[in-house]
C-alpha cells in the first residue's frame, strides 16, 4: 500500500484547484502594469499634444490683436507660454518662433519679421527667415498687401518610460490674419 502512496500525492496534487487564481493573476499582472504604463505615457503625449496646438493659437491670437506690435509686447506674449503648457517644463525643451508674412501678389511671399522666445530648443522655423521668401502650406496664397502672422511652438517631448512613445520634437502651428493693420513692421526692432 505504501508503494502506491506517490501516486495518490500525485493525483491529488494536480486535482488541487486551489491556487489557480492566484497562478493566473501572477501571469497577467505583468501583462496590465506594462498596458498602464504605455497608457499614461500616450496620454501625457495626447494632453501636451493639446496644450502645445492651443499655446500656438493662443500666442498667435494675441499677437494679431493690435494695430502696431512691439518688441516689448512680444517678448510679454512669449511668457503667456509656460502659463499655458503647465504642468511641462518648457523653457528648456521648448521655442517659440513668432514671424510676419506678407503677399507679393504673384503667389509668393516674404518674412517681414521674426521672434523667437519662451525656450532654447534648437530648432528652425517652417515658414522660412527673417527678410527671405516665406513658406506657406500647399494652396496658402496671399493676395499683394495681405499679411498672416505664423505662432510655430516645438517642443522635445521625452516620454517618462518609453513604452508606448519615444522621445521627438512636436510642432505646431497656427496662422492667424491681424485684426487692426498688417503688422508688416515691428516697433523696436
Amino acid at each position: 500500500m505504501n508503494r502506491f502512496r506517490p501516486i495518490v500525492l500525485l493525483r491529488r496534487l494536480f486535482a488541487d484547484r486551489s491556487g489557480v487564481s492566484a497562478m493566473e493573476f501572477a501571469f497577467i499582472l505583468p501583462v496590465l502594469v506594462l498596458m498602464a504604463v504605455a497608457i499614461a505615457d500616450f496620454g501625457r503625449l495626447l494632453l501636451l499634444t493639446h496644450k502645445l496646438q492651443n499655446g500656438a493659437f493662443i500666442l498667435a491670437d494675441l499677437t494679431g490683436r493690435d494695430q502696431t506690435l512691439s518688441v516689448a509686447q512680444l517678448d510679454n506674449i512669449f511668457l503667456a507660454l509656460q502659463d499655458l503648457v503647465e504642468p511641462f517644463e518648457f523653457n528648456g525643451a521648448g521655442k517659440v518662433i513668432i514671424s510676419s508674412v506678407s503677399g507679393d501678389g504673384d503667389g509668393g511671399s516674404t518674412v517681414n519679421w521674426q521672434r523667437t522666445g519662451a525656450g532654447d530648443l534648437d530648432v528652425g522655423s517652417t515658414v522660412g527667415t527673417e527678410g527671405g521668401d516665406g513658406t506657406l502650406p500647399d494652396g496658402f496664397t496671399l493676395g499683394s498687401g495681405e499679411t498672416i502672422i505664423v505662432a510655430e511652438v516645438a517642443f522635445n517631448y521625452v516620454p517618462m518610460f518609453g513604452i508606448a512613445t519615444s522621445e521627438h520634437v512636436l510642432h505646431k502651428v497656427a496662422y492667424i490674419k491681424p485684426r487692426l493693420g498688417t503688422l508688416e513692421t515691428l516697433i523696436g526692432e
